[in-house]
């Protein structure tokens, strides 16, 4: 508390640079993952998924706190990803906004549940995320 003026300032501060590091994470990935949007789309829910596991506390906080105003930011970026799937054919048209917020309400549910029940016999997350572009987005994966 010596550097805040009080908790909600300090959660704040760890918010941001949380969503820092975290949005510098998934463009790394999106940018490894090529050109390919169906690519760029698994490698950005993936690295969701993977930080979120390696980071349950912070994770927690991001997405359970009242303070945490990033959810627009963060979903106008997924909203992107799935609009050009669908520009490029690779996914049926639709409400890209629609579909970008199931995307993300399986992906943080299956993470959430990982996190607070780590002992049981979850998939691997990478097929499960799999299942998820497939039946939400309506992608084909290779």
């Amino acid at each position: 508390y010596l550097h805040f003026a009080d908790l909600d300032t300090l959660v704040v501060a760890a918010l941001e640079s949380s969503h820092a590091a975290l949005t510098q994470a998934v463009d790394d990935a999106e940018t490894t993952a090529g050109s390919d949007p169906v690519a760029r789309l698994r490698a950005r829910t993936l690295v969701l998924g993977h930080w979120a596991h390696d980071h349950p506390g912070l994770y927690k906080v991001m997405h359970e706190s009242t303070l945490n105003r990033r959810m627009a930011t963060a979903l106008a970026r997924s909203t992107a990803a799935v609009q050009h799937c669908m520009d490029a054919g690779l996914a049926p048209q639709g409400d890209a906004v629609t579909v970008a917020l199931d995307l993300r309400a399986a992906v943080h549910g299956a993470v959430a549940m990982r996190v607070s029940q780590p002992d049981l016999p979850w998939p691997p997350l990478g097929a499960q995320v799999e299942r998820y572009l497939e039946k939400l987005v309506g992608v084909r994966l290779a």
